[in-house]
């Protein structure tokens, strides 16, 4: 969307009905479940404008009943398949509860991309995991608890010489902002943290970009992130 899109407050309705931009069949290609199958469920709507966001997530008109959505996670789902990712867009913009709660009831796996600053109660179970990509400086202190990883969009020249981390906001090009950072005050253990390079749609800046990556996790123990779904061309 490149900061183009609306600024949508969190909106909660009984979760009987979601604005969805898409629902297909992929290799998720980031984070913790990087190679695994996976049905992508994109909702749509953001409560942030990061001006670098390459995805649409504002162009559908659908809206089904969880019933129809359901239905049509199990049309591009095969057997094979048990783990289903809610992204977006921001998922917890939108009362997802009634979703997690019926795909955990049917045997699958749930992952849940955000940034963090939004939060919809659900249930706590292994089944579940909560892949946190930090756009703002402070996070949603519900959410904190419940955040399985943490993943970080890197690119040269706005990173922190202490820890490698992003010092610029996502909101306003060029503004100074170090990003939600784990400490063991949220927690009484680390969790994987994960470095991608920013796609900057030009493929020089994205090698310099991901050369950054693989230099930050070496030197800081994080665990580097290569957006696999983009290097072999799926969605």
């Amino acid at each position: 969307m490149k900061g183009e899109n609306v600024v949508r407050a969190q909106a909660l309705n009984d979760g009987q009905t979601l604005w969805v931009q898409e629902v297909f069949y992929t290799i998720q290609g980031e984070g913790p479940f990087s190679g695994i199958p996976s049905v992508f469920v994109r909702l749509s709507g953001c409560n942030l404008k990061c001006y670098w966001c390459d995805t649409d997530f504002e162009s559908s008109s659908w809206t089904p009943s969880l019933g129809e959505l359901l239905g049509k996670i199990e049309s591009v789902r095969p057997p094979v398949c048990d783990l289903i990712v809610l992204t977006g867009g921001e998922p917890f913009r939108q009362n997802i509860a009634p979703l997690v709660q019926e795909l955990l009831r049917r045997g699958m796996k749930v992952q849940i991309e955000t940034a963090g600053t939004l939060w919809v109660d659900l249930p706590e179970t292994p089944e579940l995991s909560i892949v946190c990509s930090p756009k703002t400086r402070n996070l949603n202190k519900n959410l904190i608890p419940r955040i399985s990883a943490l993943k970080y969009v890197l690119n040269v020249g706005d990173i922190a010489s202490d820890d490698g981390l992003p010092i610029r906001s996502t909101q306003i090009p060029g503004q100074e902002t170090r990003l939600f950072r784990w400490s063991s005050e949220h927690q009484g253990q680390d969790i994987p943290i994960y470095v991608m390079p920013r796609d900057e749609q030009d493929s020089e800046e994205n090698s310099k970009n991901a050369a950054l990556c693989a230099n930050v996790a070496m030197k800081y123990g994080y665990c580097l992130c290569l957006q696999t779904h983009k290097i072999i061309n799926l969605p």
